[in-house]
């Protein structure tokens, strides 16, 4: 056999062999593959929740609601009644009941608080008549008698006696006011003028201001200091229902006047009066029914 014959055979036994080859391969290939099925895929005993659910877009909360601003509080207003504005008064008609009104001048100072534990004491309420320079010194004092339950009145700022323009009684009653409700909380439409006086400007800028003008029926005249006994005795000598007395919880020492007071609201109480506020006095006296006569002649 010739070199040329036999190299040709071994190239066509190689690839008659290799095409043997090949077509087993293929073969055995797809007798596995027809074998072998797919494995299912075991299921999951917990699957997350966000396997199981699209998501849910979370909506954004609707705006609660605004809350209704809360109304001011009214400030508290020591007023007489609309038929006392602008009118002074040195007592008042009372025919139904046995009441009287203590009132305190001057104040208020160190001995205010004097006062205050005996009218607390004794169940006892007053009307305190300020200074404007010294509730700008004694503003807790102040406060503590209107939250004793007391009535607080305007008795001007420098307590003035003399003759005063409009626009120094202005400065005198408006700034006191000022000072009422700056320690207080409370507005005042109560005016004593100082020393009683009506006729120096001062009470007729009150008047013009819709204050009642509140003087007094009794006078134990106890800033002149006398003893105890002589105060306690001239009260309890003119005592009658609806009076104004006058007493002073400023200006100097009032020892004499805590003493006094001390015998006066339990006696007067023994006599079957209960103290009263000057604006609850004169809510007393608006309250009466008016005699036959006088709705007649309405």
């Amino acid at each position: 056999m010739s070199p040329k014959i036999n190299k040709r055979w071994v190239i066509k036994t190689v690839l008659l062999i290799g095409l043997s080859l090949t077509t087993s391969l293929l073969w055995e290939n797809r007798k596995t593959a027809n074998s072998n099925p797919l494995i299912p895929i075991a299921p999951v005993d917990n699957p997350p929740p966000n396997l199981l659910k699209p998501r849910k877009l979370k909506t954004p909360n609707s705006p609660s609601a605004t809350p209704s601003p809360k109304p001011p509080e009214q400030p508290l207003v020591f007023a007489p009644p609309a038929q006392f504005r602008s009118q002074i008064v040195y007592k008042a008609s009372i025919n139904n009941s046995k009441v009287i009104a203590l009132t305190f001048d001057d104040g208020p100072s160190p001995e205010t608080v004097k006062i205050l534990e005996v009218l607390h004491k004794h169940n006892a309420v007053a009307t305190f008549f300020c200074l404007g320079a010294n509730l700008r010194e004694y503003p807790e004092i102040a406060k503590r008698v209107v939250q004793a339950g007391n009535a607080i009145g305007n008795h001007t700022w420098h307590h003035y006696s003399h003759n005063v323009t409009e626009k120094l009684a202005s400065d005198e009653i408006d700034n006191t006011g000022v000072h009422i409700y700056r320690s207080t909380g409370a507005k005042s439409f109560l005016f004593r003028p100082p020393g009683g006086r009506l006729n120096n400007g001062l009470a007729d800028y009150a008047k013009k201001k819709n204050y009642v003008v509140v003087m007094w029926s009794i006078d134990p005249k106890d800033f002149l200091q006398p003893p105890a006994a002589a105060i306690a005795r001239s009260v309890l000598s003119q005592a009658s229902t609806g009076a104004i007395v006058l007493l002073h919880d400023g200006g100097g020492n009032r020892q004499q006047t805590v003493e006094a007071l001390s015998a006066i609201i339990p006696k007067l109480k023994q006599q079957g009066y209960r103290f009263v506020t000057v604006p609850q006095l004169l809510q007393m006296q608006a309250g009466q029914k008016q005699p036959i006569a006088d709705q007649k002649s309405q």
